[in-house]
């Protein structure tokens, strides 16, 4: 299964067997196909660890991501071929901005009810009895989007296979094409991630496309290079140069 095809979370990161070339094997020149230098996979490679590992090295500490700030329910991570996306409660003031401009973007107007990152879903008291968050809590508020899954149950319940894996972010996308509005999707996702859009008949989910991060005023989402995660292993010492080159 190639990176495009597979997303992976913290909780599902393996370590790999060995360390591999920056360059992904068989990946078309760049004049013919535009790659980023480091991947998820190549990233982890070098470091002969996953996810969980860099945190505990202290490679993500930087950008907020330590084992406390994951623990206290502060900081979700997750991945695709190429970002690491951190979404950190503490940060959120719940201005709904990042909801604004995801549908400004993917749909031309402003509509919350089909927002692709939500924050109003727990905007009042958390993301569930007795959390204390929210506005009527502490004010921690709960930004959630899609987990592109390593096993997407919208994508495996689409009865018309609409759903698929994006060949350059590698993120789950809905073909509104072949779409015909059923819901199974949304039914099926254990998140409630994708909706209906009542103005196409179609569904909508998060594509990764950073939007959100770009506008958020707090710094609550973050869409993170892997070649910036990969640069900051090295200074850290958890890997070499020599590692990067490396057969």
């Amino acid at each position: 299964m190639s990176d495009t095809q597979k997303n992976e979370t913290v909780a599902t990161e393996q370590p790999p067997a060995a360390p591999v070339s920056a360059t992904e094997p068989g990946s078309a020149p760049a004049s013919e196909k535009k790659q980023p230098f480091f991947t998820r996979r190549t990233v982890l490679a070098m470091t002969g660890c996953g996810v969980a590992g860099l945190v505990v090295g202290g490679v993500l500490a930087s950008w907020g991501v330590t084992t406390a700030s994951i623990a206290s329910g502060r900081i979700e991570l997750r991945t695709t071929p190429t970002k690491m996306i951190v979404t950190d409660r503490a940060r959120c003031s719940g201005c709904q901005r990042c909801e604004m401009m995801c549908t400004l973007k993917n749909d031309g107007a402003t509509q919350q009810s089909i927002a692709r990152v939500r924050v109003w879903d727990n905007y009042n008291f958390g993301s569930g009895v007795d959390t204390n968050d929210g506005i009527f809590g502490n004010c921690q508020f709960t930004v959630a989007s899609c987990k592109q899954c390593v096993d997407p149950q919208c994508a495996k319940y689409c009865p018309v296979h609409a759903i698929h894996s994006d060949e350059e972010t590698g993120a789950r996308v809905v073909d509104e094409d072949v779409c015909i509005g059923c819901g199974m999707c949304s039914a099926a996702c254990p998140w409630n991630m994708p909706h209906i859009n009542a103005q196409t008949g179609t569904s909508t989910k998060c594509i990764s496309c950073g939007r959100c991060a770009e506008q958020c005023p707090n710094g609550a989402i973050k869409f993170i290079d892997w070649e910036d995660i990969a640069q900051k292993a090295i200074d850290e010492g958890v890997v070499s140069t020599v590692t990067i080159v490396e057969a």
